[in-house]
């Protein structure tokens, strides 16, 4: 009995640990990424309907900037969050724009089912280059860039973007929640 606690303590402090060195070298990512404090750089894509958006539309307001993709379930995971945010703060000079590195076909009828309410424009393959461009290196999805209304990108994510996360880098450039 007496080693079965043991164990089961050595276990949670091995998961414990592992999780705060989770949450420590996603943090230092965020802020060790070379393109913090670089101008965004300049595209335009079509999005779902073939119209040519380009990021310049959205200069004067604080942008998420999304790459994502339909066959990436941690990507599908935080768009309904996105959704929520983008309901309950877009007046408040914010805007999600999603660049979706996929067919278009599938962007469009995944769009249409969980009702999509911010701008998604297909990138396809040229969206990884594009994505490099925005910092990521690597090439993981979802990958996500914070656009101050200057124009100079403030924050990048790698991987799933949890809604509080969201809502903390939100309210840290002045959206009221």
């Amino acid at each position: 009995m007496k080693k079965t606690i043991i164990f089961i303590l050595l276990l949670v402090l091995a998961g414990g640990s592992g999780f705060a060195m989770h949450r420590y070298l996603n943090q230092q990512k965020d802020s060790a990424n070379p393109i913090i404090g670089q101008p965004r750089p300049e595209f335009a894509a079509p999005d779902a309907d073939g119209d040519y958006q380009n990021i310049k539309q959205w200069d004067g307001k604080l942008v998420l900037l999304n790459f994502w993709a339909t066959w990436c379930p941690p990507c599908k995971h935080e768009i309904p969050a996105f959704i929520e945010l983008q309901q309950a703060y877009g007046e408040q000079n914010f805007q999600i724009v999603g660049l979706a590195i996929d067919d278009e076909d599938a962007v469009k009828e995944y769009a249409e089912q969980i009702g999509l309410n911010y701008p998604t424009m297909v990138v396809q393959q040229a969206g990884v280059e594009l994505a490099s461009r925005y910092g990521n290196t690597t090439g993981a999805l979802p990958y996500t860039v914070i656009i101050s209304p200057d124009g100079k990108i403030s924050h990048t994510i790698t991987g799933e973007l949890s809604k509080k996360r969201a809502m903390e880098i939100l309210e840290a450039h002045g959206i009221n929640l």
